[in-house]
């Protein structure tokens, strides 16, 4: 078994050196023929807090992606919704003739579930960590989201494309340049240990 595509590697830094989420989705557009720019992607179509902390990363990105430091306003991480969001209005921003790609939410997903999306030629974004260490938290505090369940906030998260499988490997199309395969066992062992999260761009 071999599933592979090229997915075109595009890399968050120097300009979004917290921007590891919309750069995937960023790759993933460009893999499904569109010329979509990661700066104007961050800037202008991924929802955004003002602040990286205290707000749900369901709904928006924590911060600013294109900063890095100790400022109220620096980035921090989102999840599968405001990358899901970002992808949403520039494809409707950018019509195209044929079937368009939307994004669909594979949150929960299995590994067979993944190989499916992969044999019927869809890379996807998913969240793991940097190097695929065990998960670790973030020594800020946690906070209180609007539904009343409390966020405790991840260290060392990152988000990358998964472009291809085989039967020993996930292939990763890295934004930042550290992952290119990664055994399967300790991809799903980090995948699950980050909620199974992940993105396709379907026109089904």
């Amino acid at each position: 078994m071999r599933f592979y595509y090229n997915v075109p590697q595009i890399l968050q830094n120097p300009e979004l050196p917290n921007g590891c989420e919309i750069t995937s989705m960023c790759e993933l557009l460009n893999y499904y023929g569109y010329s979509a720019d990661k700066c104007d992607l961050a800037d202008n179509y991924l929802p955004q807090s003002k602040e990286w902390y205290g707000a749900d990363p369901d709904l928006v990105y924590l911060g600013n992606p294109r900063l890095d430091g100790n400022t109220p306003d620096t980035g921090y991480y989102c999840f599968a919704g405001p990358v899901m969001e970002a992808a949403s209005r520039y494809i409707a921003a950018h019509p195209s003739s044929g079937n368009v790609p939307q994004p669909k939410d594979l949150t929960g997903a299995d590994e067979n579930d993944l190989i499916e999306a992969l044999r019927s030629g869809h890379p996807f974004v998913f969240w793991a960590s940097l190097h695929f260490d065990d998960i670790q938290f973030d020594p800020a505090p946690s906070w209180t989201l609007s539904d009343g369940t409390v966020h405790k906030p991840f260290h060392m998260l990152h988000c990358m494309v998964c472009r291809g499988v085989d039967d020993e490997f996930f292939y990763i199309a890295d934004p930042l340049d550290y992952n290119e395969k990664v055994p399967r066992a300790q991809f799903m062992k980090i995948f699950r240990q980050l909620g199974s999260r992940a993105v396709i761009l379907s026109a089904e």
